[in-house]
């Protein structure tokens, strides 16, 4: 074995390594019938090489489909994932390996984040269902009152002869809830009707799930160049210096000597 060989022996069993690692974190076919709920499905998954093949045409909708649902805040991720994977003919290990993006540690911020993004969107393209303010009181022509729609200013009452209970007490919780959703709620001295609460409720859902796919197609994307870029040059450069293991020779075509 000469010099060249055996580096490239060394290069070969230290990428082996490195996959392993990676590997460890996706669900591998070895290993997938240990998985709950989709491990009942590992004779089938098995027969199905699209869900372990890492050519680009099933790595790309995996990108792209895994970073949406990750940012989904609903249960059972992994078999939506794999029904996504059967439907769109695209890897799993790499969409099973995406839904450990959002965990208890990363769950709030992605929350936060993508209902902010949500409801920017919402309110940009004029989709959110914002009540009406109400109409500006109507001025008569011919009035003697320059300001007929102002009101005069009231003096506050003497600190004396406040009542005892004018004294608002703090409520940071529900100061923050009216900043996150005071368009969309009634004035606090008015109670939440549970017309008020579905409403409230279906904008919290629209604002999540838009701003989930908007961030999640972001995300793939990203994930999308980086494997074009990095991945894909990086295969073909190592293929094309793989050295050559065996050497034919030419066939003689040279006739038999006569006797």
């Amino acid at each position: 074995m000469t010099a060249e060989e055996n580096n490239y022996r060394l290069r070969h069993f230290a990428r082996i390594r490195r996959a392993k690692f990676w590997l460890k974190y996706m669900p591998r076919r070895a290993r997938f019938h240990t998985y709950p709920v989709v491990g009942r499905f590992s004779a089938f998954a098995r027969k199905r090489n699209y869900l372990w093949s890492f050519n680009y045409i099933n790595i790309r909708p995996a990108l792209y489909l895994g970073s949406v649902l990750t940012l989904i805040p609903i249960p059972g991720q992994l078999p939506l994932g794999f029904l996504l994977c059967l439907l769109f003919r695209s890897n799993f290990m790499v969409m099973g390996a995406l839904q450990f993006v959002s965990n208890p540690a990363t769950g709030p911020f992605f929350l936060y984040g993508t209902y902010k993004l949500g409801a920017v969107t919402l309110d940009i393209t004029s989709l959110s269902s914002r009540p009406e303010p109400p109409p500006a009181p109507a001025v008569f022509e011919g009035s003697l009152n320059p300001a007929p729609g102002i009101a005069p200013p009231q003096d506050a009452a003497p600190p004396d002869l406040a009542p005892p209970d004018a004294e608002t007490k703090p409520t940071p919780w529900l100061d923050r809830f009216y900043r996150m959703l005071g368009d969309h709620l009634p004035p606090r001295d008015q109670p939440i009707t549970a017309q008020a609460w579905v409403k409230i409720a279906m904008h919290l859902l629209a604002a999540q799930l838009l701003g989930a796919i908007i961030a999640g197609l972001a995300m793939g994307a990203a994930l999308d160049l980086l494997w074009r870029w990095l991945m894909i040059p990086a295969v073909r450069h190592r293929l094309a210096r793989k050295p050559v293991t065996a050497v034919v020779s030419p066939h003689d075509t040279s006739l038999p000597p006569t006797s």
